[in-house]
């Protein structure tokens, strides 16, 4: 496993995250999910993910960062900031921040990734208040990620 749910927002120019990583056994957005669900939205993020509208998903905790880390969602607006799971951190640090890359398998589990379309749901993502800019490009599994930086 690769904890696919935990989940980091980092600075792009210095790779310093901006909050610890929430892990997928963090709570913490339930009281998110249950507002959504009580706005009848349930089936539509179901309909597009697979997945129920729950906290252990990764969708709701970068919400929650955006929202809750001084300063976050204005540097997200602004392009500084990027967002993932844990393979996609460890891709940006191996590559030097060369690549922001993830794959479907990762990506499925964010609660915002359309598994019909294979895309980042912008509905979704509008709904949580998330700039798709900050989130990595979902690559196939095969594909080429990149090179690892020569160590300093």
């Amino acid at each position: 496993t690769n904890q696919r749910e935990t989940v980091v927002i980092w600075h792009k120019a210095t790779g310093k995250p901006i909050h610890n990583a929430i892990v997928w056994q963090d709570r913490r957005t339930a009281p998110l999910c249950q507002k959504l669900k009580k706005q009848g939205l349930e089936k539509k993020f179901n309909k597009k993910t697979g997945l129920l509208l729950d906290p252990y998903f990764s969708g709701t905790k970068i919400a929650w960062m955006l929202d809750k880390v001084k300063g976050a969602r204005k540097r997200a607006e602004k392009g500084e900031l990027l967002a993932g799971t844990i393979d996609s951190f460890l891709i940006w640090r191996l590559t030097g921040g060369k690549v922001h890359a993830t794959d479907a398998t990762n990506a499925s589990r964010t609660l915002v990734y359309n598994i019909e379309k294979n895309v980042w749901d912008e509905e979704l993502l509008s709904i949580l208040n998330i700039p798709i800019g900050i989130l990595p490009e979902v690559k196939d599994c095969a594909d080429d990620f990149g090179v690892t930086e020569k160590s300093q």
